[in-house]
């Protein structure tokens, strides 16, 4: 990394920040989630010819307000996040030129956003957020999310719903469907796609594997 005098003590801001949430955070949504999506925004807008400190910034910022999946909140939370991350960029003299850039990357990163991502930095910040939900870290995360929740693994006597409708609140596997088998395709920058690929392996390689443990069925009676 570059020499970004900003970066530390906004890290440090957003430590404290965590720390005194209303919300208890679940494993997939934590400060390591946060500085590794920053670390992928950063070497994918190197790459991509994008401003890497509105990348960076945007990712450590992107999810500055967690609201748990099932909370009547969670859809709002990119826009709640890019309300509070424009007052945080005005108070740091570094950022605050690029305020409105870093704003636009924080309100487009979701997947279920309205906003829809009109930069490279935004584009690029949300190609990152989206590779940490595939692979095997993806695989950790969305199990994670569902426990947060309360969700069952899968659905007992239909895992693969195929007599039923996809539930992903209700079954954790029903998300690899309902979102995360599609992220790869969703990637906008040429970077992004190259490293969706591999990690779209790992699901389907995952799915492959618990398809036939599934299947392997009682043991014999004899």
């Amino acid at each position: 990394m570059e020499d970004r005098t900003w970066y530390p003590a906004l890290v440090a801001k957003l430590e404290s920040h965590l720390r005194a949430e209303p919300f208890a955070r679940d494993g997939a949504h934590d400060l390591a989630h946060i500085l590794r999506v920053a670390r992928l925004s950063g070497a994918i807008a190197a790459v991509e010819g994008a401003d890497v400190d509105v990348a960076i910034a945007g990712a450590l910022l992107h999810d500055l307000v967690y609201r748990p999946k099932n909370h009547p909140e969670s859809p709002r939370t990119a826009e709640l996040s890019a309300e509070l991350a424009a007052a945080w960029c005005a108070q740091i003299p570094a950022l605050a030129p690029k305020v409105e850039a870093i704003v636009h990357t924080v309100a487009a990163h979701s997947w279920s956003g309205a906003t829809d991502a009109e930069t490279l930095e935004a584009r690029v910040v949300q190609d990152a957020d989206r590779l940490e939900a595939l692979g095997a870290i993806g695989i950790a995360r969305v199990f994670a999310t569902g426990a947060s929740f309360h969700s069952k693994l899968w659905h007992p006597e239909d895992p693969w719903a195929e007599r039923r409708e996809l539930d992903d609140k209700a079954y954790t596997l029903d998300h690899f469907f309902k979102k995360l088998l599609k992220l790869s395709d969703r990637m906008t920058t040429q970077e992004g796609r190259r490293l969706a690929e591999a990690r779209q392996k790992t699901l389907l390689a995952y799915l492959d594997a618990l398809r036939t443990e599934l299947q392997a069925g009682p043991p014999s009676a004899d």
